[in-house]
């Protein structure tokens, strides 16, 4: 498998510029990872920050390998198996000190957005959206995954280690008579 550049905005403008049956086995950036673009056509450019996202690539064998990366330089972790693990290394690099920030609750489907993401951003550090950083949400029967480009400021949305309490039933005194002359 060839190597090719270092980087993640090389990787993929070199992978771009192979013809698709040469693509197999070099390193480029996932798809619907920061940086990959709408299409194979977009030119990725680095910033001037460090910003995560995830290289990807297909072994011989057919196995997808990925790692973490940086849009704002050229590191890069190791190879791992999980897409979490490599978004989490990208973090690790790009804010260090993400995972001591705080777990919220999700925006809610219905109601007042905007007095979360005052009541969000007062609980994160000034200025974290606003470069990028990920937002910790607790969420309900999640199956952890985290999600590229869903923070306030277009940064990550990291699963909570945390599950986010499920609402309880409340029984109602009908209830409570209905299930006794069931028994």
């Amino acid at each position: 498998m060839t190597e090719g550049p270092r980087g993640a905005v090389a990787r993929h403008a070199y992978w771009q510029g192979l013809p698709h049956d040469e693509r197999q086995g070099v390193w480029c950036i996932q798809i619907n990872q920061p940086g990959w673009g709408r299409g194979r056509g977009d030119q990725v450019e680095e910033t001037e920050e460090h910003q995560p996202t995830v290289l990807a690539r297909r072994t011989p064998e057919g196995k997808r390998q990925r790692r973490g990366a940086c849009l704002g330089c050229d590191w890069e972790g190791q190879d791992r198996r999980r897409l979490n693990d490599a978004i989490e290394d990208a973090h690790d690099h790009s804010f260090p000190g993400w995972r001591g920030m705080p777990s919220v609750l999700p925006s809610p489907p219905y109601g007042d957005r905007q007095r979360w993401l005052e009541n969000v951003a007062k609980a994160y550090p000034p200025g974290w959206f606003q470069r990028g950083g990920p937002i910790i949400t607790m969420r309900e029967e999640s199956n952890g995954l985290h999600w590229a480009m869903r923070a306030p400021g277009g940064g990550y949305d990291m699963a909570s280690p945390h599950q986010r309490p499920k609402k309880e039933v409340v029984s109602t005194a009908v209830q409570d008579s209905l299930l006794d002359q069931l028994r």
